[in-house]
């Protein structure tokens, strides 16, 4: 989905379900997980859409039933913007 305001290229947003996990403790841990994972990996996104001069509204949301590490976190993210890359290059 192509966004038109913001300074930024990405806008982005991360959902946990409360169905999965009933304690707010253990989603906002995923989200912190998640939002650092991506942080840390963002800028080849960031530089592509930059060049190519396009916005983008970014939803990442948890599926796994269990509590992930960070660097299984980090992998998934990694493999998304790379595939989203790929999908922005065609």
């Amino acid at each position: 989905m192509l966004a038109e305001e913001g300074p930024y290229p990405v806008s982005m947003a991360v959902s946990v379900p409360k169905r999965l996990f009933k304690r707010a403790v253990d989603r906002n841990l995923l989200k912190r997980r998640i939002r650092e994972a991506y942080r840390l990996n963002k800028q080849g996104l960031y530089d592509l859409l930059l060049q190519s001069d396009q916005k983008l509204h970014l939803l990442i949301q948890y599926t796994q039933k269990e509590i992930a590490d960070f660097r299984s976190i980090e992998a998934g993210i990694l493999k998304g913007i790379e595939k989203l890359r790929q999908e922005l290059l065609k």
